[in-house]
């Protein structure tokens, strides 16, 4: 019996394990794809056609693939800044093909916005890591 009950505990903590580690693995890949459309946004063009149409240049670096995924293993907290986190990227976006230069005003507060969303999200991916 006790060899029942110590299997299982092993069972737990390898599951627990797996568990935390495809979790780890998946805010991995979001924050990636994230990260990749910001500097791809960085070095766009002005373009004022282009304004509002920030989904296309997010969708082409895999960030919504990568927040299905998150979708699918997440708790809404999470998946509340993940939505912040994109939303503050179309901003970006936004800025960005409007033609503001990197040292105007508007750029500069939506860089950090988007800065600050980003830390926001790895300190509730933390979080959520822990408590797997």
């Amino acid at each position: 019996m006790a060899t029942l009950v110590a299997d299982h505990v092993r069972w737990r903590h390898d599951q627990s394990e797996r568990d935390r580690d495809t979790l780890r693995t998946a805010f991995a890949e979001y924050l990636t794809a994230l990260s990749r459309a910001r500097d791809a946004i960085a070095r766009l063009e002005p373009s004022p056609e282009r304004v509002g149409k920030g989904h296309v240049e997010i969708g082409e670096h895999g960030v919504y693939a990568a927040q299905q995924q998150l979708e699918l293993m997440a708790q809404q907290p999470l998946l509340g800044k993940a939505r912040q986190a994109n939303l503050s990227m179309l901003d970006f976006h936004d800025v960005v093909v409007s033609g503001h230069a990197s040292d105007a005003a508007e750029y500069v507060h939506a860089w950090r916005a988007a800065h600050q969303a980003r830390v926001a999200l790895i300190e509730e991916m933390r979080a959520a890591l822990r408590r797997t």
